[in-house]
């Protein structure tokens, strides 16, 4: 039952937080001690932090999410995805570019109680600074 509970708050906290953006589902989805261990610059800590990461993410993309893969094992979820969208927004000191842009990463969550309460990931940047850097890409 815990394993059907954490997969089932990452999918909403892709769907209706992320897609969404329903910032305060994150008060029933997210502990209060929430630890990013890769922040956004000025992101700020705990469940707060992770509502200014998202409205930044959301402000920058309007972003949609394919999720590949959702991993369960014990407390731990991890999640390939590919997100699309249009770079409309500051994103990391970048100014909107208005370009469409589409790349993939991976999140780890560390789970609590069925909340999210660590996160790491590693995510294709480079495919994103060359299609806003890109004259032409299309």
């Amino acid at each position: 039952m815990t394993l059907e509970r954490n997969r089932t708050s990452i999918l909403r906290f892709f769907r209706e937080v992320i897609g969404a953006g329903d910032l305060a589902l994150l008060d029933a989805l997210v502990v209060d001690d929430y630890e990013d261990h890769v922040a956004l610059p000025g992101q700020g800590r705990g469940r707060e932090g992770l509502k200014h990461r998202v409205a930044k993410i959301r402000a920058a993309f309007q972003p949609r999410h394919k999720l590949h893969e959702v991993i369960v094992d014990g407390d731990r979820v991890a999640v390939h995805w590919t997100l699309s969208g249009v770079h409309s927004g500051e994103f990391l000191g970048l100014p909107p570019t208005h370009k469409p842009v589409e790349f993939d990463g991976v999140d780890i969550y560390a789970m609590r109680d069925g909340r999210m309460a660590a996160h790491w990931n590693v995510v294709d940047m480079l495919a994103f600074y060359r299609q806003v850097s890109s004259p032409n890409h299309e």
